[in-house]
């Protein structure tokens, strides 16, 4: 669906806030600015994940599987994770933007 998009990785860096995306309920870790990409989805997009602070949970609705992110502590619906070749470990996180918060690096 988003495989044919480029993704133009020195733009992410120059406009990107540095910091990590925390849980907007519990204020868990999630993400790691340096991780975030322009999926042109939309939707906060990540490569990667913090530590063991998100949870995937398989979901078998609307005759279709996927993978639910949670966080871990919380609980809190994320987002959902998806196939995607364009980056370094083959997948996206696409987040809701309600569900993560920005704590800017004092750097």
């Amino acid at each position: 669906m988003f495989e044919n998009r480029k993704i133009d990785w020195q733009q992410n860096e120059q406009n990107q806030p540095k910091g990590v995306y925390a849980c907007s309920r519990c204020g868990s870790p999630l993400f790691s600015s340096d991780q975030k990409f322009d999926s042109k989805t939309g939707f906060p997009s990540f490569w990667a994940h913090l530590a063991e602070n998100v949870q995937q949970h398989l979901l078998e609705t609307y005759d279709r599987e996927r993978i639910q992110l949670l966080c871990y502590h919380c609980g809190l619906h994320l987002g959902h994770l998806f196939k995607d070749l364009r980056t370094p470990s083959q997948v996206r996180y696409c987040i809701n933007a309600d569900s993560i918060r920005l704590q800017p690096s004092s750097s």
